[in-house]
């Protein structure tokens, strides 16, 4: 990650400027330099033939090309020429458009047809207070990234078996960047095992750089093991944030920047559902877009320069709620205590009731889809389920690779289905993409992993069996509230209560709200206990609502806070260390 001293970028970082007007390009490259740091190396280019000569040099040499700032018109042709030819040298490059007012309409045709980072429209004079932080945010991305692909992991194993599967889905959510050999049909693949000594059938292998192997890794090992999460560090906190989806993290940066200390329990990667999203184009501020794991990244990294603390891979398995005390109980038998507690654990996709669905998981059968999984189902058979544009996207994902990818919908028609008119143009446009209307999975067959699906029609009940070797299921969601079933208020769908819903539905309470004033805004059945988010009873389902959520949850933290001045002992508002270090399972008992 990048370490700034009084706005300087203290790691090396390679740029690349691209400019017409040699006055104004020279400046700004100066600027850039001491901006930068000595040890940075910033170069000037006039032109997209100049611009390429020095990419093509950059990149024979072997040097990392971090960012690449260019004007949109140039002397020989435009930046959507430039940033085109980097695609393919440079991917992982950052790239930023600089345009005037004037230049508008084309510099967005330029975000449509190029895979841009940041625009910048200038007024008549350079605006360096505007771009500098542009430069910083994504040069922390980029070195976020490039010195994760220095670790070193190469992943040994069966592409089908369960493990590998979580393994490999979890480093590419993680954007850890790994070697994947595959001991299905890879003769180099069965050479490492034999080298290794592995079993035979082999473990499922993780090997790092240097020297160290994990076999058959949980994520929580593989996570400890990439420095991916930390220990709980305080024996209380103002806020603990259960999940890290745009909720939580969102929750996590307001929380900080109003001086509260802030820790972050998730059990996955950051971003939720919205971090295995191809392509954010909604979120406001972002008109190229980002992805969704760039959404969550770039918000985990706001966060822990604001002193959160990210303790991920690891799962809330309880609540037991004290005033000014509340205790997150884990699955590795410790628990994290906080005066206030947000739930933000968002939702999981719906499970499959079919005979072989168990049997079958992650081994062919997948549950939601990322980016990564396409590229691994090259020439084959793909189903996908779901009725939503979550489906369709996988689907439209799949086809760009998979032989044939046949989208199974339950509803009569496309028509009848929730999908955008924009998706189901594209649905029906494509060549590869074939549309089983009125149809429901029925079973699922295989020895080992997936290798028939039997298709059900909901009218008629007659079956159909296709070949297949994966299926990713869509096919809606619930939230994930269990943990806290019991303690706080849900509705009948399982979605938590809060606020209003809280006096206007006592039969769903667990216990009665014991206090006089009402529940703040976003504060379930439980005081100091909040919820933000998808897991929210009547939440609209948007990033950008969920991030609001999040904020506004805060504001009533802040409130609830101010109420527990000289509730402890001490009239500090700190634990003494006896009560700090009260057993677990004391709790559990009392509980």
């Amino acid at each position: 990650m990048t370490e700034t001293t009084h706005g300087s970028t203290a790691r090396t970082a390679t740029v690349l400027l691209v400019g017409p007007d040699p006055v104004q390009r020279d400046e700004l490259v100066e600027t850039l330099r001491r901006h930068l740091g000595v040890n940075s190396r910033v170069i000037g280019a006039g032109s997209v033939r100049e611009a390429s000569d020095v990419l093509n040099y950059l990149t024979a040499e072997g040097t990392a090309i971090s960012l690449v700032i260019s004007a949109h018109r140039l002397p020989d042709g435009s930046a959507t020429e430039l940033f085109g030819h980097l695609g393919l040298a440079s991917p992982s490059t950052r790239r930023v458009l600089l345009t005037t007012m004037d230049q508008a309409d084309s510099a967005l045709q330029a975000i449509n047809q190029s895979q841009l980072d940041r625009y910048l429209v200038l007024a008549a004079e350079p605006a360096w207070d505007r771009l500098l932080p542009i430069v910083d945010d994504l040069l922390t991305d980029w070195f976020a990234q490039h010195c994760a692909a220095q670790v070193g992991v190469t992943v040994l194993g069966h592409r089908f078996a369960p493990k590998s599967h979580v393994v490999r889905d979890y480093l590419a959510r993680s954007l850890v960047p790994f070697a994947w050999f595959d001991l299905s049909d890879n003769p180099e693949a069965h050479a490492l095992a034999r080298d290794l000594n592995l079993p035979n059938p082999a473990p499922t292998t993780v090997l790092f750089d240097d020297g160290r192997a994990l076999y058959d890794p949980t994520v929580a090992e593989l996570a400890s093991a990439l420095g991916l999460t930390q220990e709980a560090a305080r024996d209380r906190y103002d806020l603990v944030v259960v999940g890290g989806g745009p909720a939580g993290l969102a929750a996590a940066v307001y929380g900080a920047c109003e001086g509260m200390s802030v820790v972050v329990v998730e059990d996955d990667c950051p971003g939720g559902q919205a971090g295995v999203t191809s392509r954010v184009e909604d979120y406001l501020g972002f008109p190229a877009g980002l992805s969704g794991a760039d959404f969550a990244h770039r918000a985990l990294a706001q966060a822990k320069r604001l002193g959160v603390e990210w303790c991920s891979a690891k799962v809330a398995t309880g609540l037991l709620p004290l005033r000014g005390a509340h205790r997150v109980l884990l699955d590795d038998g410790k628990a994290v205590v906080g005066r206030a507690v947000l739930i933000a654990t968002g939702m999981s996709w719906k499970r499959l009731e079919v005979p072989g669905a168990k049997e079958l998981l992650n081994a062919g059968v997948y549950y939601g889809a990322s980016a990564s999984e396409a590229r691994a189902a090259a020439d084959e058979d793909v189903i996908v389920v779901g009725s939503g544009n979550s489906a369709a996207v996988a689907a439209l994902r799949f086809a760009e690779c998979a032989r044939r990818v046949t989208l199974v919908v339950r509803e009569s028609s496309l028509r009848q289905a929730a999908l955008s008119r924009k998706y189901a143009r594209a649905i029906e446009a494509h060549e590869r993409v074939s549309v089983r209307c009125g149809a429901e999975v029925g079973e699922l067959r295989g020895y080992g992993r997936l290798e028939k699906v039997v298709l059900l029609d909901t009218h008629s009940g007659a079956s159909e069996v296709r070949p297949a070797s994966s299926l990713y299921v869509l096919i809606g969601m619930v939230p994930l509230s269990e943990w806290a079933a019991g303690v706080v208020a849900r509705d009948e769908f399982g979605f938590v209560l809060t606020d209003t819903e809280v006096t206007l539905r006592p039969e769903r309470l667990p216990m009665s709200w014991p206090l006089e004033r009402l529940p703040l805004l976003s504060e379930t059945s439980v005081p100091g206990v909040f919820a933000a988010g998808d897991v929210r009873a009547g939440s609209v389902k948007r990033i950008a609502s969920a991030v609001g959520q999040g904020a506004v949850a805060v504001a009533a933290v802040n409130q609830y806070l101010d109420t527990l001045w000289g509730v402890d002992a001490e009239g500090d508002g700190d634990m003494d260390e006896d009560e700090a270090n009260v057993d677990v399972d004391e709790d559990v008992e009392e509980g």
